[in-house]
């Protein structure tokens, strides 16, 4: 039985719940994540995006000059 209108994924709130759970790992492992990363994480978490579409939008940020020497010294995920 497949229903379309069942929810899927987090809410909003559970997601960010996760994430703050996830912050103080990363900490450890000497991690970071910058904003936008981190509302990418969010969305895939609430499965408003696709991992692709994450991806993409990284890239696309990447190539971006004015993005490309900030983000090459903190990548989306260090």
């Amino acid at each position: 039985m497949n229903d379309d209108n069942a929810p899927h994924g987090l809410t909003e709130d559970q997601a960010r719940a996760e994430y703050d759970r996830l912050a103080p790992i990363m900490v450890i492992e000497g991690r970071t994540m910058d904003e936008h990363s981190k509302e990418l994480l969010i969305q895939l978490l609430q499965e408003n995006i696709a991992l692709d579409d994450a991806l993409d939008s990284i890239l696309r940020r990447r190539a971006r000059p004015e993005q490309a020497g900030r983000v090459r010294d903190s990548t989306a995920i260090n």
